[in-house]
């Protein structure tokens, strides 16, 4: 460490002062900033020669980072097109006449019969179609349109895909759920789910799950004719509601 003398009464003071600690004389600072300037030039010679000894791997750093930002952003790019393609829905419902299933729900619900509803993947489409067309205000988010929801069935689930419509394109957000209905209440537990084609395990959709969360509101009287009855069974294309018990 250099010491700096003070010429007035030859105390050795520490570098960082700039008065003598003694006599409070003005002290010579010289010797200090050229011991700091010699430091900086001896790191840059030492870098220069490194760079000079091993010219390769003065290079292959760069080229490293730029490499693993190009494959971040592949990765990036490949997943956002991922989102964006359609995955595979059935095809919009067109002119068909929906199946009043609230009224027999209502009607299983009151008088217990039938035993057992049974409705397919399309049947529950056409009703969905009919019943939130007058909900469409409700369900449109400024520019991100409500377009249609889809129900497709199978074996102990159901996949509820919604598709939205941004400057005239389709985006497709999908959910799988597996469900227990009965005694007043529907308990719901996510098996994953989606957007676009790309897919999200299920720890991650529970968190994603409020983009549903419109279409629950706008169906609540569904949920709460389902809740009442005795049980729900999910099969392929298919979805069976028993009557509650009298």
């Amino acid at each position: 460490m250099t010491k700096l003398v003070c010429p007035e009464c030859g105390h050795e003071n520490e570098p960082e002062r700039i008065y003598c600690h003694r006599c409070g004389a003005r002290l010579d600072r010289s010797a200090t900033v050229s011991r700091t300037s010699s430091q900086k030039e001896l790191k840059g010679t030492q870098r220069r020669v490194q760079k000079m000894l091993n010219p390769r791997g003065a290079t292959f750093r760069p080229l490293f980072f730029m490499l693993c930002k190009l494959v971040i952003g592949a990765c990036v790019a490949a997943a956002v097109i991922q989102m964006l393609l359609p995955p595979d829905v059935l095809p919009a419902v067109k002119d068909a006449v929906p199946r009043q299933i609230n009224f027999d729900l209502e009607n299983a619900i009151v008088s217990h019969r039938p035993a057992q509803l049974q409705y397919t993947d399309e049947e529950v489409n056409a009703y969905l179609a009919y019943a939130l067309k007058s909900k469409q205000s409700a369900l449109n988010k400024s520019r991100l349109i409500f377009k249609r929801a889809i129900v497709g069935f199978d074996e102990g689930t159901v996949i509820v895909t919604a598709e939205r419509s941004l400057f005239g394109y389709s985006l497709y957000s999908a959910s799988a759920y597996a469900v227990d209905a009965g005694e007043g209440k529907i308990v719901f537990s996510n098996k994953g789910g989606s957007i676009g084609r790309l897919q999200f395990r299920q720890e991650i959709m529970q968190f994603m799950d409020i983009i549903f969360a419109d279409l629950w509101s706008a169906l609540q009287r569904e949920q709460t004719l389902v809740a009442k009855m005795g049980a729900i069974e999910f099969h392929e294309k298919k979805v069976l509601l028993s009557a509650p018990p009298p």
